[in-house]
């Protein structure tokens, strides 16, 4: 019992690290608190501005429900194809950085940094 517990606590742990290592490489150039007004996208750690984008992402979630499962999958599809001043994928994949990771769920980890919440809450 005690294994699956640290498996699971280590899990997290490498999540949460995922999502700030994706944010720092490439998220925070617009989404860090002094850039995020200016650039209109949610600021980073700012849980107010991160819930109403996740309330209104359930929304166009139900409203397209084979599209989109979850309020995540329709941040998702924002991101990857880019929304207000944001370029598609954020531009993770342009950013000169060795070792980077633009998967999906390097990008989620990182939605859930900024938002100040992990995928289990």
């Amino acid at each position: 019992m005690l294994f699956i517990l640290l498996i699971a606590f280590n899990s997290s742990l490498l999540a949460n690290e995922l999502g700030k290592v994706t944010y720092e490489i490439t998220c925070q150039t617009c989404h860090a608190p002094q850039f995020a007004i200016g650039m209109h996208a949610p600021a980073a750690f700012d849980k107010k501005a991160w819930a109403e984008r996740f309330k209104k992402a359930a929304v166009e979630s139900k409203k397209n429900p084979v599209q989109f499962k979850t309020a995540m999958d329709y941040l998702l599809y924002k991101v990857a194809i880019g929304k207000g001043l944001m370029p598609h994928g954020g531009l993770c994949k342009e950013t000169d950085v060795p070792h980077k990771n633009c998967s999906e769920k390097a990008i989620k980890e990182a939605i859930y940094y900024m938002a100040g919440f992990t995928a289990s809450n």
